[in-house]
């Protein structure tokens, strides 16, 4: 039978079929490359329960063996974790009484099950599970304090009722919703035994998530795992091999016949200093040097590393100071501060729940006192980021006094960004009272007054 000849592949088309136009080359089998298949599923589906618990054993195993990888973490939480809450409620007496409040009941034995951590402490330990172990939970206790579930311990329960829906020890509504957590508590040998289940009103739910329909969190250190430990083990080898190089310090070549074989022979001790060696006729010696690792291994290494640390954003230049200069390592700063809006931003969201559920127990329990009128709900409040110090004050600052006199940004905004905290508070209510006490007890007085934009000596008698 002979094919319709408009049927067949024009020169163009088979042209155009080589060179990859009019196609989605990446919508094509091919033998290439790997094929990533067909099947699409969610990330609770691809990582079965076996499965996640080795990503999570992976993350904690780098962490506890290899340095580079928990000092990535621990660089992490110094940029993403550190919060200090500042009420905004437009009376400062309110605020001070407010932020005195959190104050005291972020205290080990006022927060923390067990009383061993602050709140900040939780925070960062909650942030450093959330990386490494993808999510954690928080339950809320009826006396205000809060018990951290670490996510291995949350796991689909044996007996399971009609209509529930377990996800990875989650049950879900039809439309993804938590209802409840199975929480189990670690026994021996790896073992797992149920423990309880937890409504999703009595807990606090942070995870990093990259679909909708996810819900369990996945760690960023996923896609790094495999590098750092792969890293590890080659650095353990180089290692190893240089060690055994380092046995061997020198080779004495001879040349002889039957007839002299066996006479001359070197005994060399490096131990007793200076050897002074003299040699017979046609013999050589040769001292054995080692270029391992070459500098060709090295860039390698330096290549796995900076990709493993592309997980959670961080720019070579902080693991070498001397990787690029001034100019390069503040550009890869501002561009890491960047990526640490949106992790900060789940934080914040984590922390208004918990403020807000404690606000709203102190309150029923009379524990914190709001003026007539004010609701805990009429509150208002922020979290402020950890700052980050001028890095050239000359320049810097400089440049944040003519964007302040250009109207282009506020004293509080730098206060924020450079120091984490409130300007008012900070600069002003601390200048004015190092001013009182100084006119108080030598009877000085500011030669700028109250024109004073910044804090500096200035004093005359």
């Amino acid at each position: 039978m002979i094919a319709n000849a408009k049927d067949k592949p024009t020169l163009a088309n088979r042209l155009g079929n080589f060179l990859g136009f009019g196609r989605f080359i990446a919508g094509e089998a091919g033998n290439k490359r790997r094929d990533p298949g067909t099947s699409i599923r969610t990330s609770d589906e691809l990582l079965t329960d076996t499965k996640r618990r080795r990503v999570i054993e992976g993350g904690r195993e780098l962490q506890r063996n290899f340095a580079i990888a928990a000092w990535a973490i621990r660089k992490h939480l110094d940029y993403v974790s550190t919060f200090t809450f500042q009420a905004m409620t437009g009376d400062e007496a309110l605020n001070e009484y407010l932020e005195g409040f959190v104050e005291e009941y972020s205290r080990p034995v006022n927060c923390h099950s067990a009383g061993r951590h602050s709140f900040r402490k939780i925070v960062r330990l909650a942030e450093a599970r959330r990386v490494i172990d993808g999510d954690l939970f928080l339950v809320k206790l009826a006396r205000g304090q809060v018990q951290p579930i670490e996510g291995d311990r949350v796991r689909d329960p044996k007996d399971q009722a009609d209509g529930e829906r377990w996800v990875h020890g989650c049950d879900c509504t039809p439309g993804g919703a938590i209802r409840k957590i199975a929480v189990h508590a670690r026994g021996k040998y790896g073992r797992y035994d149920f423990e309880r289940t937890v409504r999703k009103r009595n807990f606090l739910h942070l995870g990093y998530f990259d679909a909708f329909d996810q819900i369990r969190g996945v760690s960023p250190l996923a896609s790094a795992i495999a590098d750092f430990q792969d890293v590890l083990e080659v650095r353990d080898y180089a290692k190893a091999k240089a060690k055994i190089t380092q046995l061997f310090a020198l080779a004495i070549t001879r040349e002889f016949d039957d007839e002299t074989a066996g006479e001359g022979i070197y005994d060399v001790d490096f131990s007793q200093g200076a050897v002074k060696m003299e040699m017979d006729p046609g013999d050589k010696a040769e001292f054995l040097e080692s270029k391992h690792p070459s500098t060709e291994f090295q860039a390698f290494l330096q290549v796995c590393l900076q990709g493993a640390l592309k997980a959670l954003d961080i720019p070579w230049s902080f693991a070498d100071e001397a990787y690029t200069n001034f100019f390069g390592s503040r550009a890869a700063l501002i561009q890491y501060q960047q990526s640490c809006r949106d992790k900060r931003a789940d934080l914040k969201e984590f922390l208004n729940s918990w403020i807000g559920w404690r606000f709203n127990l102190a309150f029923a329990n009379g524990d914190l006192v709001l003026p007539a009128g004010v609701a805990p709900s009429s509150l208002r409040w922020d979290w402020i980021p950890a700052g980050v110090p001028w890095w050239d004050p000359a320049k810097e600052v400089r440049g944040d006094l003519a964007a302040v006199e250009g109207g282009l940004r506020t004293l509080t905004e730098i206060r924020r960004e450079r120091y984490g905290d409130d300007w008012k508070k900070n600069v002003i209510d601390k200048r004015a009272s190092e001013l009182a006490y100084m006119r108080e007890k030598l009877g000085v007085i500011n030669k700028a007054g109250a024109e004073l934009t910044l804090p500096g000596p200035g004093f005359e008698d």
